[in-house]
């Protein structure tokens, strides 16, 4: 380290020192005094930095404040909009039980409706089963019939050739 840099040091830490004496010997009131105009002054950066934000907060303070009293006009206003908001609430309340009420019949009636369906689907093809199953019998025993008449035949048609074999 350079002289220069520490020559400045050595006087940044004297500087320092001095005003923590200087804060020593200030009384509370001059405290309170500093504090105070570096409160107005970082109060007025923020309002020319953010004036609407000022702004809107100063309203929201005396909208408070209002509240307070009994009679005031924001207390006045804030009845007003809960009795309508009340009713408000409630007219939405009932329309939206009547809509589930009206969704619910029609779930209901298209259960219904689906149910009766499935059942005439299950009637039809209870009775295409038994169609099936009867007209599969009636097959079967013509098979069976066709069978026994080929098997008499064939027998005959042996039975001649054997005949005419041997004599």
């Amino acid at each position: 380290m350079n002289v220069v840099k520490r020559n400045e040091l050595k006087d940044q830490i004297a500087a320092g020192e001095a005003r923590h004496r200087a804060r020593e010997e200030a009384t509370l009131l001059d405290r309170a005094g500093e504090r105070a105009i570096e409160a107005k002054d970082g109060l007025q950066r923020f309002a020319k930095d953010h004036p609407v934000a000022l702004v809107a907060g100063g309203l929201a303070l005396g909208v408070l404040v209002s509240g307070l009293f009994r009679n005031s006009p924001t207390r006045r206003a804030g009845r007003a909009a809960a009795a309508k908001t009340s009713t408000l609430s409630a007219v939405g309340s009932q329309l939206a039980a009547s809509w589930f009420a009206q969704a619910m019949s029609a779930a209901g009636e298209a259960r219904r409706a689906g149910t009766d369906h499935l059942a005439d689907i299950r009637d039809d093809l209870s009775v295409a089963g038994r169609k099936a199953r009867r007209e599969a019998g009636h097959l079967t025993h013509e098979a069976g019939a066709n069978a026994r008449e080929f098997k008499r035949d064939a027998l005959r048609l042996v039975g001649r050739a054997l005949s005419s074999r041997t004599h």
